[in-house]
């Protein structure tokens, strides 16, 4: 199983109305929540641990995840409010997010609520602010240092301003899970934020000789570029009619993830054997998702049907 740890939440597409009105198009979305539903949709077997409220959004969020197929053997149900997102776009289709979340129901996990496991899940995913906002950072820490030995941990820092503004925190926060992890993704915007004017591959092979064994690094509509020991590797963007890049990022995490596992990589010797030729396919395989999330509206990730020739080429 793929164990996604995060928030859950409803994104508010705010459009204006008439006189004073805005009105609101409510979106389930947070990015753990739609890389879980993004490997779900990849027919990869996938489970979300975090925290959703019993309110009637978090009940919207739990029948999205059982009709998706994600388990929700994990997910804590408590008392606390369902986290909102205000999403606004630029011209570009690019959004920019303001949260709603203050004690809300997927910070406020403990280590007192970690969930026990029957067999060790095949990859650990973490990433966005609950990697970063207490209680819940403290509790996937713990879960990630309980279960490293015998699982891959997969990280996307994702920096969300609007959460919490202190940009050195991102980056103490990033570099301190950084040695706890197997699998870093992060787009060149966040490094841009917390690592301003640093080149990227000057970060990425630092990350590298942190402990991580893979690191990639996504540039929007021009492609992504994999850092692994001894190997560099970069693949274009695909052009689409951009509808919003809303999911694109976890799209591509998603699709990262599984195809590790068609590859094969499924402990650390083998996600260290992964040579020149097996980081591009799998680099075409994750861009030509996000690619396909791009072109409609908000996190609407992609099925494996619609994948399958790339699906063939990865191996």
């Amino acid at each position: 199983m793929f164990l996604i740890c995060g928030e859950a939440l409803f994104d508010l597409f705010g459009e204006a109305g008439s006189g004073d009105s805005v009105s609101f198009d409510a979106r389930i979305g947070g990015s753990p929540f739609n890389v879980a539903m993004g490997l779900a949709r990849l027919e990869e077997d996938a489970g979300f641990f975090g925290g959703i409220s019993r309110d009637a959004l978090g009940e919207r969020l739990v029948q999205k995840f059982r009709s998706e197929g994600v388990s929700e053997r994990y997910i804590l149900r408590t008392d606390y409010l369902t986290t909102l997102s205000l999403v606004q776009k630029d011209e570009h289709g690019s959004p920019a997010y303001t949260f709603y979340g203050e004690n809300a129901a997927d910070r406020m996990v403990t280590v007192d609520d970690l969930p026990q496991f029957d067999e060790p899940p095949l990859f650990l995913h973490i990433g966005s602010y609950t990697a970063l906002v207490e209680p819940v950072s403290a509790a996937f820490r713990a879960l990630i240092e309980r279960e490293r030995d015998h699982t891959l941990v997969s990280f996307d820092p994702n920096i969300r301003p609007t959460v919490v503004p202190d940009m050195a925190l991102w980056r103490r926060n990033t570099e301190s899970l950084v040695p706890l992890t197997d699998v870093v993704k992060v787009s060149d915007e966040d490094l841009a934020l917390i690592a301003p004017g640093e080149p990227i591959e000057t970060i990425a092979r630092a990350w590298l000789g942190m402990g991580a064994s893979l690191v990639i690094v996504t540039r929007g509509g021009d492609g992504a570029t994999a850092f692994a020991e001894g190997i560099e590797v970069s693949r274009p963007g695909i052009k689409v009619t951009v509808e919003d890049t809303v999911g694109a990022g976890d799209t591509f995490q998603a699709a990262l993830l599984a195809g590790l596992k068609h590859l094969g990589a499924t402990d650390r010797d083998a996600l260290a054997a992964l040579d020149a030729g097996q980081l591009n396919r799998l680099l075409d395989f994750a861009v030509g998702a996000a690619a396909i999330t791009c072109s409609r509206r908000g996190a609407d990730l992609p099925r494996r049907s619609e994948l399958e020739k790339e699906w063939s080429a990865l191996k």
